[in-house]
């Protein structure tokens, strides 16, 4: 027997292992996880992938299981070697609150303020605008992706396109597609982020999965995270309810609470955050980082950079972060930032050569 086909048939009994432990109930160690999802990256039988995921989705994904597949999914993907700060600002989606891209817009502004943003994105899954989209509609390249060190260098900002960046998962799109529901791998995209980050903030919209990713980034390692959630089920910390927050440092969480009431911040409700396709919501990208949008959308967006300028060790609390994230905006330098963006990386090299 080819040794090939062996491994083929090794892979296969490993998913049809896990397949039948999480459909009785029972959570994959690390040892299970591991083998399952390293399986199905190096292309396994779509039935047995499909299996798999349906199973663990019904079971619902534990923090082993998410941790296992982040190791995974960042050991097939090609490294970055970046050796400066970075934070990332992603979310989980699937909120259901067809808001604009608010964590998008949160990186831009937190790059204007004085962070170094490693921005992982996707086109739109859950939404009509995912964060790939917006920032094709603003004029700013994403596939193929800009060399994400000179990006990171010449403007403290890169975005790592999911599918350029872990091109294993690129088989498994069409599968996930016809699934038609949200796997494990929408726990742990966010937390695979390839560039090695110095703080990240991450937002999820069910209450159980906040739990689980920030138990799985305490099991993964050291970087600081905060998995932020609001009350109603936002992925994003809001300006008009209270917020719970689970910091992750040193492999150990703790939980406290983020009342906008005691922030200078206008609150917003869903109307005002509601967004629409990729042309709409880049519209209203370009007014917030211009300084005409109206002040509720854009105090939800300076919150959420405030988040990430305190995680970076720029500001000492939110109240300065939100301070700085407003000059990013009023100075200009939010607007020009995405100008700069716009601009061809070549054209950027040269001008940073003269």
């Amino acid at each position: 027997m080819p040794a090939s086909r062996s491994l083929e048939q090794v892979g296969g009994s490993f998913i049809r292992s896990a397949t039948r432990a999480a459909v009785a109930g029972r959570d994959l160690d690390a040892a299970e996880a591991t083998q399952a999802l390293a399986a199905v990256l190096h292309g396994a039988d779509p039935a047995d992938t499909a299996a798999l995921l349906t199973a663990l989705a019904a079971k619902g994904p534990s923090a082993t299981e998410v941790a296992a597949t982040v190791r995974i999914v960042l050991a097939v993907a090609p490294p970055v070697a970046w050796t400066g700060p970075a934070v990332d600002i992603v979310g989980t989606g699937g909120d259901g609150s067809n808001s604009i891209n608010i964590s998008t817009v949160a990186a831009l502004i937190a790059t204007a303020a004085g962070a170094t943003v490693a921005k992982a994105g996707n086109r739109a899954a859950t939404s009509r605008c995912g964060s790939a989209d917006l920032l094709e509609a603003v004029g700013v390249p994403v596939d193929p992706s800009p060399d994400i060190v000179e990006a990171l260098r010449l403007h403290r900002f890169a975005f790592l396109f999911t599918p350029a960046v872990h091109p294993a998962m690129r088989a498994l799109t069409p599968l996930r597609r016809q699934l038609g529901f949200r796997t494990i791998f929408n726990l742990s995209g966010p937390l695979a982020n390839p560039v090695p980050l110095t703080a990240r903030l991450l937002g999820a919209a069910d209450a159980r999965e906040q739990e689980v990713l920030a138990e799985a980034a305490a099991e993964l390692g050291s970087t600081p995270t905060w998995v932020v959630r609001s009350a109603s089920g936002l992925d994003e910390l809001s300006t008009a309810e209270p917020n719970t927050v689970i910091a992750v440092a040193d492999g150990r969480t703790e939980t406290f609470r983020i009342d906008p009431r005691d922030l200078p911040v206008a609150p917003a409700g869903l109307d005002d955050l509601r967004g629409g396709d990729a042309r709409h919501n880049a519209e209203i990208v370009k007014g917030i980082l211009a300084g005409t949008a109206p002040r509720p959308v854009t105090d939800t967006c300076l919150l959420n950079a405030a988040a990430a300028l305190r995680l970076a060790g720029l500001t000492e609390d939110l109240t300065d972060g939100l301070e700085l994230s407003r000059q990013a905006i009023t100075t200009g330098r939010a607007a020009a930032l995405l100008a700069a963006l716009r601009r061809e990386p070549t054209a950027a090299t040269e001008r940073d050569s003269r």
